[in-house]
């Protein structure tokens, strides 16, 4: 039993950067490898989003690293210790999403025309009705679509899901 705890203590003791190490994973879309913690030394590699690679030594802002049998420096901000999430996909599909709300914004009527507004106020409806008779046109459809609120969130729900037929 001492045995071991003496050999295991020399192992310690000498390879101390096993006893340290720990996984990190690239979250930047590149993040370079360096010969020394200095963003002015030379450059090793460069390490691609993803990449895992063991953290040997940490240095103020810089971790020393092992890849691939190469020993080098990545700066802090370009690792973490979690994997980072697949987004294969996702960025385009919220794009999409966000440019078909913009859309519906700019589209979507926030309030009553000027002209319903104007001959409301005025009483106009009976010239209003002859040039609704006279072009076709239905001034109470209007006014009621013109009085409908639809929120952010149900046009939302609109675009995820489309109309329901119930």
């Amino acid at each position: 039993m001492i045995r071991k705890f003496l050999i295991l203590t020399v192992l310690i003791v000498l390879f101390p950067t096993f006893s340290y190490c720990f996984d990190l994973y690239v979250h930047s879309v590149k993040a370079p490898l360096y010969q020394t913690p200095s963003i002015g030394s030379k450059k090793i590699i460069e390490l691609k989003k993803g990449a895992k690679v063991i953290g040997i030594e940490e240095k103020a802002s810089w971790y020393k690293v092992r890849y691939k049998g190469k020993d080098g420096w990545v700066y802090k901000l370009m690792v973490k210790k979690t994997p980072p999430l697949e987004t294969k996909g996702l960025f385009t599909r919220l794009k999409s999403l966000f440019r078909r709300i913009h859309v519906l914004r700019e589209k979507s009527r926030r309030r009553p025309s000027s002209y319903t507004t104007t001959a409301a106020a005025r009483g106009l409806r009976d010239k209003r009705q002859r040039f609704a008779d006279k072009y076709r046109l239905d001034y109470e459809a209007l006014e009621k679509i013109e009085s409908i609120e639809i929120s952010d969130n149900q046009a939302l729900e609109f675009l995820t899901k489309g109309v329901s037929n119930e």
